[in-house]
């Protein structure tokens, strides 16, 4: 069953317009020129001290990032050069060719991790974070099987027509985050399919559970999802290598603790698997992003 997005006020023809020749042409640059364009990107926002920056730095130092042998500096730096490449290469994963953007993928690492999680006949959820170009995993699953994920349409109604088909180029299914997109992961972990979830945003409900020791609001949907199906989970984080030499997808395991019966267990183990991710790379993760902007009553506001 195909669950359709939902369709708000009719959008601009001319903002739409506006908005495509924008992102093909964006998306007909070089990889090594659009990731030069976004390390520039990312220098100004630190050298404008945008609010980018600021929280960017006050996520690295309550994560407890920063060390004698990093200067803090260095490390905004870097993680903001990384989210002005996402940004810059995004276009080119949304629009460009198959074949083209394939060819950006260099290596694959743990693929059996996910084929044995497969073979199970339970249903896999990958447990993917906003680290480096999360989004070429939409191109990994057109060489498999198609994948499902939630999917927010954007508020601007001139936007939703472009992402709408953006969202679908690659064969992906693209579900509403509804009750209705809800239940359809459900149903394909029950076919035993593959449900793609980005695990680390402040959702609409959820518990405060550590993360990075920080009180952080969690989302409870992964740990049911695992807990009424039975799926298996696999981490995956898509790492960027060096300017210009495409990119690493490397799936592994999540914290044992994500199996546990306890919900508030079993949602620290999702946190605990988040972090073995961003280690691997701290600079690539977003930190950008206000992870912590709920707290606990009568806690400190970070932001």
């Amino acid at each position: 069953m195909s669950i359709e997005i939902p369709e708000g006020p009719p959008p601009n023809p001319i903002a739409v317009m506006l908005v495509r020749l924008l992102l093909f042409g964006l998306a007909s640059l070089p990889l090594g020129l659009s990731q030069w364009l976004g390390r520039r990107l990312g220098h100004s926002l630190v050298w404008f001290k945008t609010r980018a920056a600021k929280v960017t730095a006050i996520n690295l130092r309550a994560c407890g990032m920063f060390s004698a042998e990093v200067k803090p500096d260095h490390l905004v730096k870097s993680s903001l050069q990384h989210m002005g490449q996402t940004i810059m290469e995004t276009p080119a994963i949304w629009l460009g060719s198959r074949r083209r953007i394939d060819r950006w993928i260099n290596k694959v690492e743990g693929e059996s991790l996910l084929d044995e999680a497969l073979a199970l006949r339970k249903g896999v959820v990958v447990l993917l974070p906003h680290f480096g170009n999360w989004e070429l995993l939409n191109v990994f699953f057109a060489r498999r099987q198609p994948m499902t994920a939630l999917y927010q349409p954007p508020e601007k109604a001139y936007l939703r027509p472009v992402m709408a088909a953006v969202r679908k180029n690659f064969g992906n299914e693209m579900v509403p985050t509804n009750r209705a997109g809800v239940a359809q992961l459900y149903r394909r972990l029950q076919e035993g399919r593959v449900v793609t979830i980005l695990p680390d945003q402040v959702p609409s409900s959820g518990e405060f559970v550590p993360f990075f020791g920080r009180p952080a609001f969690t989302d409870r949907l992964l740990s049911r999802l695992i807990r009424k199906t039975g799926a298996r989970v696999v981490t995956c984080v898509v790492i960027r290598e060096p300017a210009g030499q495409g990119f690493t997808i490397r799936f592994g395991l999540p914290d044992a603790q994500v199996y546990a019966d306890d919900p508030l267990q079993s949602m620290l183990g999702v946190n605990k698997s988040i972090e073995q991710c961003v280690r691997i790379d701290p600079d690539q993760y977003q930190w950008e992003y206000k992870r912590f902007r709920r707290y606990p009553e009568g806690s400190v506001p970070l932001y």
